[in-house]
């Protein structure tokens, strides 16, 4: 996706230097400023859309209830019981379901050879159910 916004990004650049020189600039140094300063307001623009769609999007169960918690916090609590930060463990993963009915986080991560793997209520925060198995 970002490879796909910054080549779009460069090819609006070029564009505008061409406009820029054929609108009769003065200089290409000036066509030059005019492009940076595009450029610059495109790639804060592209910054807001990539960090908006990274924000979790509050999953929704089938009977249309959304979640209260985001994967992140739900994250968070299979951390803190276990004892870890982020930086601690290595493929902390997550997933949202719906699990009879209730709305869950499934949270999985690995620390010094042991696999953790948590049920996390996505309203309450409640750990439903928790494990650890040696890898």
């Amino acid at each position: 996706m970002k490879i796909r916004v910054l080549s779009s990004l460069i090819s609006l650049v070029l564009l505008v230097l061409v406009i820029a020189l054929a609108a009769g600039c003065s200089s290409l140094y000036q066509a030059e400023q005019a492009a940076d300063q595009i450029e610059e307001q495109i790639e804060q623009k592209a910054d807001q859309v990539e960090e908006q769609m990274e924000q979790a999007v509050t999953p929704t169960a089938p009977s249309g209830h959304a979640a209260a918690l985001t994967l992140e916090q739900a994250q968070e609590i299979a951390l803190n019981h276990a004892g870890f930060t982020p930086d601690q463990v290595t493929n902390l993963y997550g997933d949202f379901d719906v699990d009879d009915g209730v709305p869950e986080y499934e949270v999985d991560f690995f620390q010094n050879g042991w696999e953790y793997s948590y049920t996390i209520h996505a309203d309450t925060g409640d750990i439903l159910e928790y494990d650890k198995d040696n890898d």
